[in-house]
């Protein structure tokens, strides 16, 4: 009889056990899947760019709205990372150096690089960039004279 009661308990115990481990790895799965890119690595990817690792942030913000989600990636750069940021920009894949943008871009002033349009332009106060990737919008504007640095993504 006894033998009976101590099994009981166990499998009781086994049980509370495989709850409390099931919560647990509920907990770690959860977390470990809001895992993202970091927003450096991430804009010198899609933007063809080199950013500078050891800029001062000001701003590295992830806003989900469901299904959608914004980033936003401020940068105060250093005068050496500003003419290594700009430098890059001018080899990037996407710089147009017949641009010019004063209020907007236009349409003929896009790089198509594969599947991908989007363009590098110089502005008064430094460059700025803008894409045609479906569903996912970048943006960025480098400005030269503040040696601050703006990246923006939204997907829709």
């Amino acid at each position: 009889m006894q033998a009976k009661q101590t099994a009981k308990k166990n499998i009781l115990m086994i049980k509370q056990i495989s709850k409390y481990l099931f919560f647990c790895l509920l907990i770690l799965l959860l977390t470990k899947c809001n895992y993202r890119t970091s927003s450096q690595e991430r804009f010198s990817n899609i933007l063809d760019i080199a950013i500078p690792k050891d800029a001062e942030i000001l701003k590295d913000e992830y806003q989900d709205m469901w299904q959608d989600f914004s980033i936003v990636y401020e940068l105060k750069l250093t005068m050496g990372q500003m003419s290594n940021l700009t430098q890059s920009v001018r080899k990037s894949g996407f710089y147009n150096p017949t641009a010019f943008v004063t209020d907007f871009v236009n349409e003929d002033m896009y790089v198509e690089k594969g599947d991908k349009r989007a363009v590098w332009a110089r502005t008064k106060s430094g460059y700025i960039f803008q894409n045609e990737f479906g569903r996912d919008i970048y943006s960025a504007k480098i400005d030269t004279i503040n040696r601050v640095a703006e990246f923006n993504e939204f997907h829709d």
